[in-house]
């Protein structure tokens, strides 16, 4: 097999992930979006609930998911190296951790009000969104769930499943949401609380419909011996070492990157509300595209786990030259939809002329961070797909907690560049990923060429 045909298959094994995955990340982050414009409308006081409650929710329920994902990355592997029946052990090992992270992780929300008062946040603040983050936190059990199963759905090469599930959730929240937050139906007028109890009744419905699925599956004899759903075992944790190793590298990650984002949030914060709104809007934007690219990476780290399982060294660069090749036709067709269209795209988070009018004035340092923001996504993604974890994660560390956050003070505050040097910074940060990574990309490469595949 010629190496261009090889790229043309893999391409296509990410195209045919890519879609599914793309518009389930979409639909998730568009549950939010709802949230916020129904609980906005509604009042401004319980938007800075759901907000404040939000801000806390996103850490508990974000590092246990990424501590799962070594379930998706081991079961590809199985999958390619067609050791089938090891999915369903995979998967079932998730079954038994996620019990352990959903009480870690729910439990601290419970105290949620201590929590935010411990923050400095002011007693009525912290009574209010307390009450809203206690609702929130029981939905975590739930969503991991719901993960699990469409990380070992994902890894058998049904990611249809995931997605039509939370279309689906999709609409129920648009039902319920305004019902339990203005008190239709002769339903109790809740606001805040209201949306966080329609997120808890999506998310118990995501999980009931996903596990319904795999039921299916296991009450049909051919796909249940397959995919080995009935195999579990008491050594399940010294069995599941190597997933769970995989896990803590994109937790750690998830920790770096989202408290580079916060540290310089806080450096947006101390310019004044003007940059911080301005910072927000271009977050929002930039979040979408991150979605988008997230989404390729992810699909690419499955196709590289097929082909890390198979042994093969001309898949793993196939797949990965595939996974950057669609990445950077879709960053580019993107960016240039916002340079195209500046206003239009910045316009959907605010009516302030001025804000849109700064913005626009420093579209180009955007446009840049947006390039820098995604393009690492890839070859990380592939890194994951080949259970390299110790190195990446230090890269990582080293790129958005170190260089990240160094280069923003420096730029904004020593050369006074404001919001231009936090935008240079955070480039600065996911260079330094994007080079160290290929470093340790081509490296393997070399050990596998020399030494074999390990």
């Amino acid at each position: 097999m010629s190496y261009t045909h090889r790229i043309y298959i893999c391409l296509k094994d990410i195209l045919r992930l890519t879609l599914p995955i793309t518009t389930a990340f979409v639909a998730m982050g568009m549950m939010g979006i709802v949230d916020t414009i129904i609980v906005g409308h509604y009042q401004t006081d319980q938007l800075a609930y759901i907000g404040l409650a939000n801000s806390i929710f996103m850490v508990l329920f974000t590092i246990p998911i990424a501590l799962l994902q070594g379930v998706l990355i081991k079961s590809s592997q199985k999958f390619g190296a067609r050791k089938f029946a090891s999915c369903g052990k995979i998967y079932n090992e998730g079954r038994k951790y996620l019990i352990i992270l959903a009480i870690i992780f729910t439990l601290p929300g419970l105290f949620g009000e201590t929590i935010l008062h411990l923050l400095g946040q002011e007693p009525n603040m912290a009574k209010h969104a307390g009450e809203v983050l206690r609702i929130f936190v029981f939905s975590i059990p739930f969503i991991l769930v719901y993960v699990n199963s469409n990380f070992f759905l994902q890894s058998i090469k049904r990611p249809y499943v995931g997605m039509y599930g939370i279309l689906a959730a999709n609409v129920l929240n648009i039902i319920i949401n305004p019902v339990l937050v203005y008190g239709l139906l002769g339903f109790p007028e809740m606001g805040a609380c209201g949306s966080a109890t329609s997120t808890l009744i999506v998310r118990i419905f995501l999980a009931v419909y996903i596990q319904y699925y795999i039921y299916r599956m296991k009450k049909n004899p051919k796909l249940n011996h397959r995919f080995g759903l009935d195999r579990s075992y008491d050594t399940w944790w010294n069995d599941s070492k190597t997933t769970r190793k995989i896990g803590f590298g994109n937790a750690i990650n998830t920790v770096a990157t989202n408290g580079s984002f916060s540290i310089v949030s806080t450096f947006a914060g101390w310019m004044g509300p003007h940059t911080m709104a301005m910072y927000v809007i271009m977050l929002n934007v930039i979040g979408m595209l991150f979605m988008v690219c997230f989404s390729i990476a992810q699909s690419t780290s499955i196709v590289v786990a097929n082909n890390y399982g198979k042994k093969s060294r001309e898949g793993i660069i196939a797949s990965t030259i595939a996974g950057y090749l669609i990445s950077f036709v879709v960053i580019f067709v993107l960016a240039f939809i916002v340079y195209l269209f500046p206003t239009q795209v910045f316009s959907i988070f605010t009516s302030d002329q001025s804000l849109i009018s700064a913005i626009n004035a420093i579209l180009g340092y955007v446009l840049f961070y947006i390039f820098f923001d995604t393009v690492p996504l890839g070859i990380y993604g592939a890194l994951n797909g080949r259970s390299d974890v110790k190195v990446p994660t230090i890269n990582q560390v080293i790129s958005f907690l170190g260089i990240s956050i160094s280069s923003c003070y420096i730029l904004a505050f020593t050369y006074g560049l404001g919001i231009k040097g936090l935008l240079l910074g955070m480039s600065c940060g996911g260079f330094a990923s994007l080079v160290l990574n290929t470093g340790r990309f081509l490296y393997l490469r070399y050990r596998d060429n020399k030494y074999g595949l390990k």
